[in-house]
């Protein structure tokens, strides 16, 4: 009975663990569908005088435009009105959109929950219709946000029209928005007279709103004018790459300005990419800080590099080294190398009043012969090839040769294990000389640290027969006297 009893919880365990496992693909399955989400939507209760679509286009690294094409009305009454509504949403980790603004100075919130081909919308607040409902997908080509400013749905609404240009001096003007994005970080919007097709301002936007550059030329250092870069130090997600699934409708010929390039903007894309380890040098996703060269020969010099989305302005302070006799900083970022070591430069980088701090390591090397081939042990009869270079140099073709024949011969580059013992191997060339030890056969290497060990073995005996002979001399030498 007790076995049945054991066998029962082992099946409900399984089946437990199966479940489980399934719900969990099943839920991972369902983020995935996120990225599905483009095109016109459906909702399920339309009729004549009630009716409505929700166009959705994705931006890139879980934003999303939407537009609701609304009208609500009767029959009876022989009469209706339409509303429309276009924002910005994020896709939270369950895969749950969120848009949240303001309507008539009232807070507005619609939340998107994606199942299969529909999209059930629930709105929280007060708006000309009431949004909520099923949305079917619809398979038809219609152009999705045909007609809409989707650039302008992107800036931030908190933002300051007079610190942007975007008032009546500049009007009538549009905004056009960039294929690519800057620096994997920023949307590339610009504003452009529709007088003389020039542009007079570009934005850089931050995928999540939460900062606005601008710049009157691409040459201009960008300036910031609404939020905080805080976020340019703490994002760790894949940067923006080219936008899926987009278009071209808002960088088409006839939209792009004369002068101005098209789709990607002159910085490349940086940060990390997913199943990729993050480089060395990064505080973020896209900002990086480190030396130019790592390794730096004795008696020449590197400089502190800093990668910033944007080519936006930066201060470096705070710069120090932990070993100043092997490599030197000095206030402008540029480091030396004065004798063969590791050194750690530590310091600061401040983006328009955010900080963070860095630590960087620097080695400090003088060039030998170096030859990775050889191996400490060689067994008898055995052939190596010897391949040498010089310490981050080219390779080179040294004059080999060895200490006993007997025991190892070399041949042209060459070596051969003969007999049991120990060896040195030395290359030599015009300036250089170097020699490795090598144990063939059955010989061994004396090991170093058994070496430290017998020392302060015998170290250690020894001191205390020094301590008590001494003692007893002074002793009996004090007695006589």
């Amino acid at each position: 009975m007790k076995r049945i009893k054991i066998t029962k919880l082992v099946v409900f365990m399984l089946t437990l663990v199966l479940m489980l496992a399934v719900a969990a693909v099943a839920m991972a399955k369902g983020d995935e569908e996120w990225k599905k989400v483009n095109g016109s939507y459906t909702w399920k209760e339309s009729a004549q005088y009630s009716n409505g679509t929700l166009d959705v286009k994705p931006l890139g690294n879980g934003n999303y435009l939407f537009l609701f094409d609304t009208m609500r009305g009767s029959e009876a009454e022989n009469s209706s009105f339409s509303f429309h509504t276009a924002e910005l949403m994020r896709i939270d980790n369950n895969g749950v959109g969120i848009a949240e603004f303001l309507a008539d100075k009232k807070p507005v919130k619609l939340t998107f929950t994606l199942k299969g081909k529909s999209i059930f919308v629930k709105q929280t607040g007060t708006l000309p219709a009431d949004l909520s409902g099923e949305y079917i997908r619809n398979d038809s080509d219609k152009a999705v946000f045909e007609g809409t400013d989707a650039a302008a749905i992107i800036m931030p609404k908190g933002l300051d029209p007079a610190k942007t240009g975007l008032n009546s001096a500049n009007s009538p003007y549009r905004l056009v928005r960039a294929m690519e994005s800057v620096g994997g970080f920023f949307y590339d919007i610009r504003a452009v007279r529709k007088s003389d097709n020039k542009m007079f301002a570009r934005f850089l936007v931050s995928d999540d709103l939460t900062m606005v550059y601008r710049q009157d030329s691409f040459k201009a250092v960008p300036k910031l004018i609404y939020g905080t870069p805080e976020s340019l130090f703490t994002v760790q997600y894949v940067p923006l790459d080219k936008i899926p699934g987009e278009d071209d409708e808002e960088e088409s010929a006839d939209e792009t300005p004369p002068g101005l390039p098209e789709g990607a903007t002159e910085e490349s894309a940086g940060g990390t990419e997913t199943g990729k380890e993050a480089e060395p040098n990064q505080l973020s996703a896209v900002v990086r800080v480190g030396p130019a060269a790592p390794l730096v020969k004795v008696g020449e010099s590197t400089k502190m590099e800093v990668y910033l989305p944007g080519n936006l302005s930066y201060k470096l302070t705070d710069l120090k080294s932990s070993a100043s006799d092997k490599v030197s900083v000095d206030e402008k970022g540029n480091m030396t190398a004065k004798a063969e070591g590791t050194a750690t430069i530590s310091g600061k980088i401040t983006v328009d009043g955010v900080s963070r701090e860095f630590k960087r390591e620097v080695i400090a090397y003088v060039p030998k012969l170096e030859c990775d081939m050889l191996p400490t042990k060689l067994e008898i009869n055995e052939k190596l090839k010897l391949e040498a270079y010089i310490t981050e140099g080219d390779a080179v073709k040294p004059q080999w040769s060895v200490s006993d024949s007997k025991i190892a011969e070399i041949k042209g580059d060459v070596l051969t294990g003969k007999a049991d013992g120990l060896v040195d191997v030395t290359a030599k060339t015009d300036k250089m000389t170097r020699t490795w030890k090598v144990a063939v056969g059955k010989a061994e290497l004396p090991k170093e640290k058994e070496k430290e060990e017998s020392s302060f073995s015998l170290l250690t005996l020894a001191l205390p027969v020094v301590l008590i002979g001494g003692g007893a001399w002074w002793f009996l030498n004090r007695r006589k006297k």
